[in-house]
């Protein structure tokens, strides 16, 4: 297998080499809300050479066939250790919901870990939306990058130094908090004394969590899917204080203010990938009546792995570096444009 810079080059816009494994457990840590301790349950994706084996099971249950459940470790193909990519999903998701990517960077041998955001998942969705869930949901991301680093099997060898956050529909607000844009505290503190946040309340701590950092520096780079920059919680200017570089993927069929949103974005490294037909669901579950599923997956998860292996691995292959400064059109339905 020929070298890139930052690994092997396995085809960046064809599936890995290896299988996809899947563990699952429950990750406990204190948000220092002054609720006490939280419970998140950790999906964890990663490359194994097992062919057979117990299918994995996910949030809701039924078995996939995509991951083998509790699968041996590959070899790392990466000069010993794995990289890494976090995932959160969008509004009652689950850490799933966005499989097909996570199986996919794994087959290429990467990790991937997913929380399942506790009270805003499809099984135990609270609404209106308690304001601590915009601190909870990048503070999820931390956690289950700690227990990554804690854990038996991978501690040692998950490289969590640079990691690539990706994120779904209101996964996108993950990316940009947990990423380092900042909040505008002023704005955000003015709305919960008027009551107008969506549950109408907002704790002291709360308040004093979100004039804190919430990013988390191992973040190197972001990838916010089907889901804007939010000025609310952002203000007009905090994008510029983000981490790394941003590669925003929207569809035709599911506008979000993407268009305005590329326009605005100046003075930060970003990219905006737009796929023509695509809509809400072609970034999670796929069935779009506008766009081939199986289409809209490739257009995905090959721009995806293309910038994390150029901004994780500083990977200088051909055709990453083509898909990433527009040179390489992959296909009809992909328009690529950078700032």
């Amino acid at each position: 297998m020929p070298e890139a810079a930052g690994g092997p080059a396995f085809p960046v816009d064809a599936m890995g080499p290896y299988q996809a494994g899947y563990r699952t457990w429950d990750v406990v840590y204190d948000p220092g809300l002054g609720d006490g301790e939280r419970t998140i349950r950790m999906n964890l994706w990663y490359p194994t050479e097992d062919v057979d084996g117990r299918p994995a099971v996910y949030t809701l249950g039924a078995e996939e066939t995509d991951a083998l459940a509790d699968a041996g470790l590959a070899p790392s193909a990466h000069g010993g250790r794995y990289p890494v990519h976090a995932h959160s999903h969008g509004h009652q998701g689950w850490g799933a919901t966005s499989a097909s990517l996570s199986v996919y960077f794994a087959t290429h041998g990467w990790v991937t870990v997913a929380p399942d955001h506790t009270g805003n998942t499809l099984l135990d969705n609270i609404d209106p939306k308690p304001t601590d869930i915009y601190i909870h949901r990048p503070l999820d991301i931390g956690a289950v990058l700690d227990a990554l680093e804690s854990d038996a099997v991978l501690g040692a060898l998950a490289d969590t130094s640079a990691v690539l956050l990706s994120g779904h529909s209101f996964g996108s607000y993950t990316t940009w908090s947990g990423g380092g844009a900042a909040l505008d505290v002023d704005a955000i503190t003015a709305r919960c004394e008027a009551g107008e946040t969506e549950s109408g309340e907002c704790t002291a701590a709360e308040l004093e969590a979100f004039a804190e950092d919430l990013s988390d520096d191992r973040v190197v780079a972001v990838l916010p899917m089907a889901g804007s920059y939010d000025p609310e919680w952002f203000g007009g200017t905090g994008y510029l204080d983000i981490q790394g570089p941003v590669l925003h993927m929207g569809g035709t069929h599911d506008d979000r203010g993407q268009a305005a949103q590329f326009e605005a974005m100046d003075g930060i490294d970003y990219a905006w990938l737009e796929l023509s037909g695509g809509c809400h669901t072609t970034f999670t579950l796929g069935a779009c009546s506008t766009l081939d599923t199986d289409l809209g997956f490739h257009i995905i998860q090959t721009y995806a792995l293309a910038f994390a292996r150029r901004q994780v691995l500083g990977d200088e292959d051909e055709t990453v570096t083509g898909l990433l400064d527009g040179s390489i059109d992959l296909a009809a339905e992909a328009t690529y444009q950078r700032r």
